[in-house]
């Protein structure tokens, strides 16, 4: 009967050993080269941010539009890649796009003056007079010297007197 249990006792040991050896062949099999595959992934989603920043700064919006829009959603969570994708588009006309953009990176960064600021122009420009008016005072709020936003404010007031309406459209 003890030879029995010494077996036994074998078997099981083999068993636990087998059962290390299979644990560690899927850590480092598999585990370590998805860990390598995020890596190289959020390294290249960070070199598209970079270069697409640097497109936008250059002044070539188009470009970074293209870049920055061609970044997976799911790699995303950074304010960076809405402000800046929302920035060109407004520079590009397409205000719609750029503001549900900027919207997205007010979500990631509710207290960014330079957002904000984005966000006031393009309601200006797409004739949402009020919703402009609230940003620029937002940024007037965070920034009391951006004389900027001021002078944009100032403007405004003018075209609510010269129209002799409310500037509440849309």
């Amino acid at each position: 009967m003890r030879e029995v249990t010494d077996r036994d006792n074998r078997n099981r040991a083999l068993l636990v050993v087998g059962v290390v050896v299979l644990v560690l062949a899927v850590v480092f099999g598999v585990v370590l080269p998805d860990r390598a595959e995020e890596q190289r992934q959020l390294a290249e989603t960070h070199a598209q941010i970079r270069k697409g920043i640097e497109q936008f700064r250059a002044e070539q919006y188009e470009l970074s539009a293209e870049t920055l829009g061609n970044i997976p959603a799911e790699r995303v969570d950074d304010w960076h890649v809405p402000y800046y994708l929302g920035s060109a588009l407004v520079q590009l006309k397409d205000y719609e796009n750029g503001a549900a953009r900027l919207e997205e990176a007010l979500a990631l960064n509710p207290q960014n003056e330079n957002i904000l600021f984005a966000l006031g122009v393009a309601y200006f420009k797409l004739g949402n007079l009020g919703l402009s008016k609230a940003y620029f005072a937002s940024v007037i709020e965070i920034n009391p010297g951006n004389e900027e936003a001021r002078g944009l404010m100032d403007i405004m007031a003018k075209l609510e007197r010269q129209s002799g309406a409310p500037a509440e459209s849309e």
